[in-house]
């Protein structure tokens, strides 16, 4: 490229935008990188509401000022906001990569949203376990033992655990705790949109990758959203949180797809 593109990256829920530095810094020697910090906390101008659209609105509002075109990344959250901003806004965009978002469609979109009108929220999607995570430390050995301890960080690479830990924790009181607050966590996956199917097709070039050890239903709402759409569908090593897991291996994945996606190579 004769000029450097603009690459924004929207994170995952619970997930500030500064975790992902490592799997973002190979990203930055091609591309200007911006992260979005965090999505969700800003209630007075974007409540989490129904179908994330507010959230959609706050990604938006955050993108308005960046050089276009955008090449929009985004990772499970993230992936689905960019797209829903790019149907919004395809002026804005060069291209879109979706990465393990959490789609809903299909019959078991029927289901879903069946199941969350009848109040089950909390059991169809992580919003349980969200609400009663615990968020305050005395210090940050023990908030890293806590972290080490659970699975969803057991495998991050040291460095991803660590940008966590630096763009994740707050000092509050007498410790630390989550500067990304755990009712917004819950109150996010309990809203997750059951009706991207209805958006119109996508003007850009774009991508959905899902990670080859998620859940069987990520890859069919995967699958069924790249046909729809018109997008490449790809499946990655790792599990739902691969570029935290895998940053280097998952940099390097994203700057082939998109060069693929933007005609410079087959």
């Amino acid at each position: 490229m004769s000029e450097r593109s603009s690459l924004v990256f929207a994170p995952a829920n619970g997930f500030p935008g500064g975790s992902y530095r490592r799997f973002l810094a190979p990203l930055s020697r091609q591309y200007d990188v911006s992260a979005v910090p965090r999505l969700g906390h800003r209630p007075e101008q974007y409540p989490v509401d129904a179908g994330w659209k507010s959230l959609a609105r706050e990604l938006e509002a955050f993108l308005e000022p960046l050089p276009r075109p955008l090449v929009g990344l985004g990772h499970s959250l993230g992936g689905v906001l960019m797209f829903m901003v790019a149907s919004r806004r395809p002026e804005w965009f060069r291209s879109v990569v979706m990465l393990e978002p959490p789609l809903i469609n299909g019959l078991a979109g029927v289901g879903f949203n069946l199941l969350r009108r009848l109040g089950q929220a909390d059991r169809i999607t992580p919003a349980g376990r969200s609400r009663g995570r615990r968020d305050h430390w005395p210090d940050r050995d023990e908030a890293r033992a806590y972290f080490q301890r659970r699975s969803l960080f057991r495998r991050f690479h040291p460095d991803c655990l660590e940008d966590y830990m630096d763009a994740g924790l707050e000092s509050h009181g007498d410790g630390f705790r989550l500067v990304f607050r755990p009712e917004v966590e819950a109150a996010i996956f309990r809203t997750t949109p059951g009706n991207i199917s209805r958006y119109p097709r996508l003007a850009v070039p774009g991508a959905v990758v899902n990670a080859n050890e998620s859940v069987d239903a990520f890859h069919k709402a995967g699958r069924r959203h790249a046909r729809r759409q018109h997008m490449r569908h790809e499946i990655w090593p790792g599990g739902h949180l691969f570029p935290l897991e895998r940053p280097d291996d998952s940099a390097r994945r994203v700057q082939e797809l998109l060069q693929v996606l933007h005609g410079e190579r087959t």
